[in-house]
Formats: structure tokens, sequence, C-alpha cells
């Protein structure tokens, strides 16, 4: 038979480390770490080709591990020759993690905070017996040198004190400079005061950086600051009392603290020393090796460190270190992520402590395992059992090489854990940003002002044409602005940054945006009743013709004045209604081409806020206002236009405009006609229109018809256009065809902006070269007439009539400047400051187009239809008396109230709805004047013709009234 096989110990060895060594358990006391010795069965062995095999297998498995060979006199050959002190030297190059090695660590380097603090205390002790006389208490004097350098912040950290008492001088000059302003503030301004608080309390905090009598408690008590709370609380060091029969009489934290400094100042602190020098070693290594910390090091971290200590003697402290390390386990009853691997030779074999292994081989996996399984009973004190946790292993001959040069899978950081680290965090941060850098343009494809904390309105969308021209369209809700850029379009046309400086003429966009929020925004914490106004303009235009959005800009101001108008009550021309009002601008686009758009915006608005009462504006009589004014009229949502003067909208039974129809326009022009030809047929007249295809312009279509049905004239010429930029040649080309017969009167059927193109076709065709009369509607009163900015040249042999809904002279008449709401509030500078609050004068340049006015009576119209209904439900009663079915005004309700609406104090005169007929005669109550403008010696001279006033349909002062359509004239 063959003789049982010997173990292995080179092969078991390996074993039992690669075991050891194996990924750490989610708990980390369910395996116990022993301080393994190697020593030489027999004097044959060399335990140190051993230990270079293992230090071989902790590099191949990836194991984070320090290796140290100690010399027979200590691990540096110190002067000392106490063990314990070469120990306790030994141990401060254990805490120095640039010796703690690996191939690839799996997180960070090591920290030994627990250990810098006893190091701190070593030094104060050390400093203290060297300078205390004999009659000081060295203890006290050592809390004192210890106090005076104790830090907030890690010893590596040192400038952060420098910097902490820096923000303290810094905080108590800005504290004390916050007390001054606020103090020239005034004592009740609670801004001021806020500040100065945050300043004083920010005083203390860095003021509390530096002092260690604020902190140290603090931190000690309430958890914060690992290395402080463990002085404080460790068990070990709680027993040695509390201070109490000190100097001083200290307690908590400063008894733990004198008790500690107390034993290092004595004459042979070394034993002492050792101990919670280890203590502090083991337990920094724990908090290393914490799961659940802040960054998961526990985790990062997967299999336990490798201490290799190489010849240990005791001598050279190696013994007294593992006894140390034993006593510490044995007293805490903690395991801690620690395998330390010591060897001794056969030399020294006998200076380690306890009985020494049997001379029987016996397997090494069975030494352990027997170890593992009496541990629980070594070591209670009672069993006398020297070092329990001392695990001593002969090997046996053999040959050490044949340990595996790669014995198993290396240890590698979980891959899942890097998703919770720097890199991870960086990679995180990348990719949230790609994200949202995503969504940002993904957003800011569809919407307007979209914020970096993805806050945007789902009340407007951006537009692209297909030039690459951009354009918010929508309500503005929130602090949506239309343009684009921080220039903004004033409301004389010039481009200027908004500024809350800008008052009068100089206005912008912008600044009554924030006028109309900050009033808003008044009516919202007013907790008062209040209803919404839509006011629809077009206040954007490519760049070059920003002039096109200024009548929809005065619009809007003429609307903001209808609100503060009913809103306030501060300031003469002011009602103060119960009711108030809101006003949100809506943007229609350059030309009101996005009037669609901007009707599904309002619709959405309409169907989630209750307050929404109708809408005012749409001035431009287009195809696209035409069937966005159908949508929101067929929704239940009332219209008041202010400048459209559509011949077919009237027809809807809740549109009410307060302009003149196109046909009422096109009437009037038979007093020009009279002026020029007595009662003569016209016989011949050119008519210059847009085209109503491509440009969906349903102006010119409209009033060409209106002229040839009021003017009959035997022979029409119609020369059609598409934009501004073909007008010029193809009235240049008319103007040309008809030498033999030269027009003596044109109707101009086009848009204002169209009109130097116009004129100047006028000039090159060669119809200037004798007189000529230009009849025109009301767009033109868009651009005046001269040589300045925005102005149009007038030919000195060109007669120029326009008919206009507001003629301003007409409404400045018989003191109404001085006297009517509209003009006190324009020119307050607490609103719009125009005139420089001066009289209103006949001329001035921003209120001369009526289009300003024309908004502030229809808002006004829609807020009084809001106002009546308001009080015929009872709902301005202190208990009112609810009708059933009713509990606010809606919109339902201002359609029924708008039948019976008067303002008598408008802008225009007098707002009478209830005349309104719903045809294409109109009701002949709305202000129509016809104007002629002659150019002689560079100066324009303009001069009304016939008109009538706003309101009851009088002549307007001095003039006769201009012709009207038949009532017969339905659309």
């Amino acid at each position: 038979m063959n003789a049982p096989r010997e173990p292995d110990s080179a092969s078991e060895l390996f074993t039992l480390f690669n075991r050891l060594t194996r990924p750490l358990p989610w708990r980390l006391h369910v395996r116990p770490f022993p301080v393994v010795v190697i020593e030489p069965g027999t004097i044959a062995v060399d335990e140190s080709a051993y230990m270079a095999a293992l230090h071989k297998c902790a590099e191949k498995l990836n194991l984070t591990h320090q290796y140290v060979e100690l010399s027979e006199n200590g691990e540096q050959g110190g002067e000392s020759r106490n063990p314990r002190s070469r120990a306790c030297t030994l141990l401060d190059r254990l805490t120095q993690n640039i010796h703690w090695v690996a191939e690839s660590p799996h997180y960070g380097a090591f920290r030994f905070p627990r250990s810098d603090l006893v190091r701190t205390l070593e030094e104060a002790a050390a400093a203290a017996r060297g300078h205390a006389s004999d009659s000081q208490d060295m203890s006290a004097v050592a809390v004192t040198a210890w106090n005076r350098q104790a830090s907030l912040f890690p010893r590596r950290n040192r400038s952060a004190n420098v910097f902490a008492q820096g923000a303290t001088v810094a905080a108590f000059v800005m504290a004390v400079a916050g007390g001054i302003i606020g103090g020239f503030a005034g004592q009740n301004n609670w801004i001021a005061l806020a500040i100065t608080g945050i300043l004083f309390g920010l005083l203390f905090l860095t003021a509390a950086l530096p002092a260690r009598g604020v902190w140290l408690p603090v931190l000690s008590r309430v958890g914060f600051g690992g290395r402080y709370r463990w002085l404080a609380t460790s068990s070990l060091i709680r027993i040695l009392g509390d201070g109490s029969g000190g100097a001083q009489g200290r307690t908590g934290f400063e008894g733990r603290l004198y008790e500690v400094l107390r034993r290092l100042t004595t004459s042979a602190p070394h034993d002492f020393l050792l101990r919670i020098k280890t203590l502090a070693f083991l337990e920094d290594m724990r908090a290393n090796h914490r799961r659940l910390s802040p960054d998961l090091r526990g985790f990062k971290r997967s299999a336990p460190p490798v201490l290799f200590l190489k010849g240990v003697t005791e001598k050279n402290g190696g013994i007294d270190l593992l006894a140390a390390l034993s006593d510490i386990r044995s007293q805490r009853s903690e395991m801690h992520p620690l395998l330390v691997i010591a060897s001794a030779d056969s030399a020294h074999r006998g200076e380690l402590p306890g009985p020494s292994p049997t001379p029987e081989r016996k397997s090494l996996l069975g030494i352990y395992g027997g170890w593992r399984a009496a541990l629980g009973t070594l070591q209670p004190p009672s069993s006398h059992v020297p070092l329990p946790w001392l695990l001593r292993l002969p090997v046996q001959p053999g040959d050490a090489a044949s340990i595996p040069s790669r014995p198993a899978t290396p240890r590698r950081r979980p891959r899942w854990t890097w998703a919770w680290s720097r890199r991870g965090l960086f990679a995180g941060v990348a990719a949230l940003a790609i994200i949202a850098g995503m969504v940002q343009a993904s957003l800011r494809l569809d919407y307007c002002n979209v914020g970096i904390t993805f806050d945007w309105s789902t009340d407007t969308r951006l537009h692209r044409h297909p030039d690459g021209f951009k354009e918010c369209a929508g309500v503005a809700t929130g602090k949506v602005r239309f343009e684009r850029g921080r220039p903004s379009v004033g409301i004389d046309s010039e481009v200027r940054p908004p500024s809350p400086g800008n008052t009068g003429s100089r206005l912008t966009l912008a600044d009554l945006q924030n006028k109309i929020n900050k009033e808003n925004e008044r009516v919202r914490k007013s907790r008062k009743p209040y209803v919404t106004v839509l006011h629809a303009g077009a206040f954007t235009a490519r760049q070059g013709e920003h002039d096109r959005a200024v009548s929809s800009i005065r619009e809007l101001a003429g609307a903001h004045l209808a609100q503060v108008r009913n809103n306030g009550r501060q300031h003469p021309g002011q009602v103060g209604n119960f009711l108030q009002v809101r006003l949100l601008p809506v943007n229609t686009g350059q030309d009101m081409g996005l009037a669609g758009i901007a009707a599904d915006r309002m619709l959405d608005l309409a169907r989630r806020d209750p307050t929404v009462i109708g809408v005012v504006g749409l001035a431009r009589n287009t195809a696209h206002t035409q069937r966005a004014i159908r949508r929101l009229h067929d929704a239940g949502l009332p219209v008041l236009g202010t400048a459209n003067s559509s011949d077919r909208l009237p027809a809807l039974p809740h549109y009410y405009s307060l302009a003149s129809t196109s046909l009422e326009q096109a009437t009037a022009a038979k007093a020009a006609a009279r002026e020029k030809s007595g009662t003569r047929p016209i016989e011949r007249i050119m008519i210059v229109s847009r085209a109503s295809d491509p440009s969906d312009d349903a102006y010119g279509p409209e009033l060409a018809s209106g002229v040839l049905e009021a003017l009959r004239p035997r022979h029409v010429d119609s020369v059609p256009y598409l934009s501004s930029n073909d007008i010029s040649d193809k009235v240049r080309n008319a103007c040309a065809g008809a030498d033999s017969s030269p027009y003596t009167l044109v109707y101009f059927a086009g848009r204002a902006e169209d009109l130097w193109g116009f004129m100047h076709g006028l000039a090159l065709g060669g119809c200037t070269d004798r007189e000529l009369t230009v009849v025109a509607g009301d767009d033109v009163t868009k651009y005046q007439f001269g040589t300045g900015p925005y102005q149009v040249a007038l030919h000195p042999k060109i007669t120029f009539y326009h008919t206009a809904f507001a003629h301003l002279p007409h409404l400045i008449a018989n003191s109404r400047a001085t006297i009517s709401s509209f003009f006190l509030l324009a020119r307050n500078p607490a609103f719009l400051g125009l005139g420089n609050g001066a009289t209103i004068q006949g001329a001035d340049p921003v209120l001369v187009d009526g289009h300003m006015a024309l908004a502030f009576d229809a808002t006004s119209a829609l807020i009084q239809a809001a106002q009546n209904s308001f009080n015929v439900l009872g709902l301005n009663r202190p208990d009112p008396a609810q009708i059933p079915g009713s509990r606010s005004v809606t919109s339902g309700s201002v359609r029924l109230a708008l039948p019976h609406v008067t303002v008598p104090d408008g802008a225009t005169g007098k707002v009478d709805l209830t005349r309104e007929t719903h045809s294409r005669a109109g009701p002949g109550n709305r202000g129509l004047t016809l104007v002629k403008i002659t150019a002689q010696d560079g100066r324009v001279k303009s001069e009304p013709v016939c008109g009538r006033l706003s309101g009851g349909g009088a002549s307007a002062p001095g003039l006769d009234p201009c012709p009207r359509p038949p009532l017969s004239g339905t659309g």
C-alpha cells in the first residue's frame, strides 16, 4: 500500500491566503482576519521564501499592501532601544498612505485622521515635557498646547484656517457696511435688515472656524468630525476617567483630553502610546472600509489590505506590535479589515508569546479552522490565553516557488461602483449636460425664452421662416419677451436697450412688457377679482423692418393705459374699479402672418384660464387675421378690433371694431374727387393694391372693391403688386404707359410700408410731371410725410388725401388734452410720460396715427362690459346674492354685455356699441376724417376736408361729414 501523502505547505499556504483575501462580505465582522505568523516548522525551512512568495501573490491579486522588512534592532535602526517605542515608530510608518501600494488601487489613498490626531497629542505632550516647570501641571500645559494648535480641518489643510481668519475679518467689515447701508435706507427697510442679519450670521460662522472652543464640543457631541468624536466616545479612552481629578476640574471632551495627555506626559508613556496608536490605526482601517459612507469606499475596496512584517523580534518592536494588535481586537471585540502576515525565523520563534505549535505535521487549513472555531473561547481575559488573535503557522520543507505566479483572479473594484465616483460623476455630469443641451435645443426649437432650469411657457411658440427669420408667437404669460435680442423697438420707431429710465417716446416694447408684468403681478397679489384681456398685435419684424411693429406697440401702450385707468385710483384719470384687469400681450408675427398660431395659444389659454374674457387688437386686415378672428369668435371669445377695416368681419355677431369699414373709407374718397373734379364723373383712375394671392392681404382688395362701388369710374387701371419689392416697377410701368392720357387720380389701396416704393414709382413713370391727386386709406397714417427719419417725401405736384380713424387735432379739441383720462394718463410720467409732461399737441409723432387712442377705447369697452357683468351678477356686493349658475365674470357674460356698452370718456370720443348694425356699411358712428396733405417749399401742410367724431356720428368741428355708403350695404 502507498504511504499517505504529506500536506503540501506551499499550496496550503496559498489556499489559505487566497481564502483570507477574497472579496469582503457585506458585514465586515463576519470574517475574522488573524495576525498570521509564518515560522519554520524545522530548522531547514526558510520562511522568508514563503513571505516573498505571498508578497508576490498580493501583487498579482492586486491587493493593497505594505511590505516591511524589519532589521534586528528596528525597522529603521532607530536610536531608541525600547521595543514599544520602536513599535510606535513602526505604526507611524503604517499610517502614512504613501507606503500602501497596489498595482491598480481600488479607490484612492487610505486616510488616517485618528492616527494624525494621536500624533498631535504626542507632539503636545513632548512640548509640555520640554517646557513645563516642576510646579506646573504638565498635563494641563499639554492640553493648552494642544488646544492652541487644534484645527477644524485635517493637518494637510492648515491653509483653511488662514482662510477662515481672513473670512472673519471680511465678514465683519461686510456686516458693518450692511448695517450702515440699512441705517441709511431707513429703520423699516426689511431688506437691508435681512441682509445685515445674514452678514452677521456669516460673521459668526467664519469666526467659529478657527475658534476651537466653539466647534470642537459641537462636533464631538453631534457626530461630525470623526477623529474628535472617536476621542470623546471611544470606550477604551472613556475608561481612563473623566478628568475630574485634574487641574480646573475638566469634564467632557476636555476631561478625556486631559486623561490621555496625563498618561502621555509620564516618564514612560510608550505602553499607553502603543495601545492608543494601535487603536487609532485599526479604527482608521475600519473607517477606510466603511460601506455606508458618502463615497461608498467600502464597496470600492473589495478586498482587505495586507500588511507584511518580515523578521519580527522582541528587539525591533515587531512582536510588541503583533501583541498590541491582538490585544486591541480582543478588548474591542471587533473585526478589522486588515490581514497581517508576519514571519519569525528559527532563531527568534521562541520569542513569540504562547506555546509553540506541536511538532507533528498538520494541515495549515486545519490549523486555521481550529483557531477560528476556538476564537470565541480564547478571547475572554479569564482564559489567560496569550494573544488569541495570533495564528502561528509552521511551514514544512517544500518548494515555495510552487505557489502559482497567477494564483487567482485579481481582486477588482466592482464595476457598478464606478457610477459613484469622480469619473462616474464627471461622466454623469457630462451625460446630463449633453442630455440637458439636447433637451434645451429641442425646447428652443419650439418654445420662446427657455430658461436654464428648463422653465418655459407653453403659451408661446417659436416659428422659423424659410429665410431663417425667427419669431416668437403667442401669449406673453410670465416674463416672456417677444423680441429675440436685448435691443427693443421704441414707440418712436428707434431701436434701443430697454431701461427703467425710458419714458415718453423713448419707451420700448420691452419697457412696456415690464410695466404690464408689474401691474399684472400687483393685480395677482391684491387678491381682488380680476379678468384677463388679451391684446393681439404684430410686435416683431425682420431686421431693418422694425418700423412695421411700431403701430402695434403703440396699441399695446394704449391697452396698458386702459388697464391702469381701471385698476388704480392714485392718479388723475384713474377710476379704481373693484374688478381688476390683467393684460396679456399676444404676438401675431410680422404683418400678423402668424395669427393662426397666436389663435391656437389664445384658445388654449382660454380653456385653462376662465378669467380670459376677450381679445383686443388684430388690427391688420388679412386673410390670416380674418380666419383667426372667426376661430376666436366661434370659440366664444368676443373680439374688439382697433384699426381693422374689414368689410366681412362686422357680420360676426360678437365682433366689434372701432374702425370704419373699407367701404366707408372708399365712400369718403368722394369728397376728394369732388374737391378736384366737382360733380363730374370720374373718367379714369388707377387703383394700386396688393394682390390677395399669395400675400393673403384682404385690406387692398376690399378697399379697391369699395372704390369701384363708391366712385364708379368709367375706366379703371388696376395695378396689383406683391410686396414692397415690386411696387415701384409696377407703378412706373403703369405711369409710363399712360403718356397719351395721363392719370389725374390714383387710389393707393396698398400698405403703409409700401408708400416709399409707390411714390418712387410715380416719379419714375412720369405721373408727377403734372398735377396728380392721390387718395389712400387709413393704413398710411402709420407713417408721416416729411423729410425726417421714417417719413415719406411728398412731391410738390401731388395732393395726397387719406382717411384717418382718429384725427389727433379733433381728439384734443375743446381742451380734451387736459381733461380726458387717456391724455392725462399718457402724459403722466408714472405710466408713459408722453409730451414731457406738457400739453399734447396736434402733431405729436407718437399719437398722430391714432392707434394708441383706438386701443385705449377698445380695451376700455371690453373692460366696461366685464364691469357691467360683474355688477349685474351682484359680485360687487359684500355678500352678493349669486345668480344661479353664475359665480364669476366669463367671456360668455361679457358677450351678452357688449351690445349695451357705452364709454362716454373715450380717447376718440364716445364709444357706443349699442348702435352696431353688423353690416358692411358700418353703424355710422365710428370716427372717420378725410385729411388733405400738400407740400410747398419743403414744408408739409395737413388739413382735414371732412369728418365725423366717434360716438354719435356728429360732424368734426368746422367740417361737413364725409359721404357715407347707403345703409343697405351689407356684406
